[in-house]
């Protein structure tokens, strides 16, 4: 297992995907939150409560995107490491 996390035989991104993209999730909804209640307790009113909860669900949409973005450049890798392979059994 060493010698694989040494030589980037395989990668550990594929594998924590799942947890990067909660933790994102979490940062993006508490900064949302508090960037909603903050206007509020500042004078922004009901605008800029909306506002915020609305660039909350961008946020949210954008990391979905750039997560899934990231895996599939993870599986063309894989589809091109299997076309290699195949290549050079015949």
């Amino acid at each position: 297992m060493l010698q694989a996390f040494m030589t980037f035989d395989s990668f550990i991104f594929p594998k924590l995907t799942k947890v990067i993209y909660w933790i994102g999730m979490v940062i993006i909804v508490i900064g949302a939150l508090m960037g909603a209640f903050g206007a509020v307790a500042t004078g922004g009113g009901a605008i800029g409560f909306i506002v915020a909860l609305i660039l909350g669900v961008a946020g949210l949409v954008l990391w979905r995107i750039a997560v899934e973005l990231w895996l599939v450049l993870f599986s063309i890798y894989d589809v091109l490491r299997e076309i290699r392979d195949e290549r050079r059994g015949s």
